[in-house]
């Protein structure tokens, strides 16, 4: 949670490139950040991997299609993020005209790069100790599931499950969201109900009408406030951070773009990260 110190300050900045996009954002508990931008013109996904506490890069433009089997989508585009534990970040890639993912590669970000990879499995679950991961197959023309556990650290099996059982829904039941594991506190779009966002809104000034995402955490209010020209129906976002009711914070996040720059914040520890222009990562945190 973020302390009681009432000043913010930016604690860097990471451009994605001209024409990025930052896609996903994943923390891991090596302490870095590693995110994806995606670049529409080329249809390039790159990772990069930044130092959360003082912004150093340890890695950019990172291209995965060098450790994707060549049937899997071209150019890398089609690349996700799955979850991470300790220095490691596991990705898969997505079948072509499939929400299906396939394959799990397990990377150091911070120059290792790939440490193991698995691409015969679907990753399902982060249970900590072990992944848990399934082979597809089909019988009669029927697809199945031969569900197993996989070592996080070498992508070895550690044990067969076979198809679907009890125990592999009990094992799913248990998982852990992954914004929690990741203590991230990602915004709500606020409604005109009463609940504690709309609430805390009401008293630093916002009314009903605003559209708005919002974060209330402690004595932390963080908003990103979306609004469309009548004469042009173009957007303008802009950040504002209050403390209790004082304004410590404000930045415009976007102007005059043809959609709501939304979803594009979210607090995590005692850091503010959100996207500027959609090209620049920004963190922001207690003096």
């Amino acid at each position: 949670m973020m302390n009681t110190g009432d000043k913010l300050a930016v604690r860097w900045r990471y451009h994605a490139g001209h024409g990025a996009l930052v896609w996903q954002l994943m923390f891991t508990q090596g302490g870095t950040l590693v995110g994806q931008k995606r670049f529409a013109g080329s249809r390039k996904a790159l990772f990069f991997c930044i130092d959360t506490a003082i912004g150093k890069v340890y890695c950019d433009d990172y291209l995965f299609e060098d450790h994707l089997p060549p049937p899997s989508l071209p150019e890398g585009w089609f690349t996700v993020l799955e979850t991470t534990l300790g220095d490691l970040v596991y990705c898969s890639a997505c079948q072509p005209d499939s929400p299906e993912h396939q394959g799990i590669w397990a990377v150091d970000f911070r120059g290792r790069g790939v440490v193991w990879s698995r691409p015969d499995l679907v990753f399902i679950a982060n249970l900590e100790e072990e992944l848990l991961a399934c082979r597809l197959s089909s019988f009669a023309g029927f697809p199945e599931r031969h569900f197993l556990l996989i070592d996080p650290v070498t992508g070895a099996d550690t044990r067969l499950f076979g198809l679907d059982t009890l125990e592999v829904n009990a094992l799913r039941s248990e998982v852990v969201q992954e914004e929690v594991r990741q203590q991230v506190s990602l915004p709500e779009f606020v409604t005109e109900g009463m609940g504690p966002e709309r609430m805390a809104l009401q008293r630093v000034g916002i009314g009903a009408a605003t559209r708005c995402e919002c974060i209330v955490q402690g004595t932390m209010t963080v908003a990103v406030l979306h609004e469309q020209s009548r004469l042009t129906g173009l957007w303008d976002s802009s950040l504002k951070v209050w403390r209790s009711d004082r304004l410590v914070y404000a930045e415009t996040l976007e102007e005059g773009a043809e959609k709501p720059a939304l979803n594009n914040f979210l607090l995590r520890n005692d850091a503010l990260y959100y996207l500027k222009g959609r090209e620049e990562l920004v963190c922001v945190a207690p003096l």
